[in-house]
């Protein structure tokens, strides 16, 4: 994949590339169109901004497909989905998350080794009100899209070594604040 997104990046359609990659993200895709925005900033570090705004929307518009999908269509479509991908087990974790906390799981799930699309699909399948569901998604992505086009820019072809070795630390912290955070509210 990495092969493709590097041929890619320095082709005249790369931005509408990146664009589907970023829009089928939060439908089906399984590949996170941060690999493709690294491999944009190593070819093109001075687009940076016009980047972040072609992917950060064009997420945002697959996560709202998704969710939709996931509204009035999840028993034709979304089922089928969450069983090729054997994601049942993180269905019902969403669940229970996005009940009552819609805002800050979307948020903060941008920053979780989980994959987002049972989150979105569950947030239709919930019925959860879209304007916290989108804004916390859209935020959500738009910070960790950022955070991997800062340090792309500052440290190019090191970026993925930083990214490989201290994401996991912050997911790590990502996910005892918000066990801490459920604890105490409960």
């Amino acid at each position: 994949m990495w092969a493709w997104f590097v041929y890619h990046a320095e082709h005249r359609h790369a931005l509408a590339w990146f664009a589907l990659v970023a829009f089928l993200d939060g439908i089906f895709l399984p590949i996170a169109p941060e690999f493709f925005l690294v491999a944009l900033m190593l070819a093109h570090p001075k687009k940076w901004r016009e980047y972040l705004m072609v992917g950060i929307s064009a997420c945002a518009l697959g996560a709202a497909v998704g969710y939709y999908i996931g509204f009035f269509l999840f028993h034709s479509f979304g089922l089928p989905i969450l069983h090729l991908y054997h994601l049942e087990g993180a269905f019902h974790q969403a669940r229970h998350l996005l009940q009552g906390h819609v805002f800050i799981t979307m948020l903060c799930l941008m920053f979780l080794p989980l994959p987002d699309k049972v989150f979105i699909y569950a947030a239709g399948f919930l019925g959860v009100h879209f304007a916290p569901f989108i804004t916390g998604y859209f935020l959500g992505r738009g910070i960790r899209m950022a955070i991997v086009a800062y340090l792309t820019g500052r440290y190019g072809r090191r970026a993925l070594e930083i990214l490989n070795r201290y994401l996991v630390w912050v997911a790590l912290a990502v996910v005892v604040y918000l066990a801490a955070h459920f604890y105490l509210v409960k």
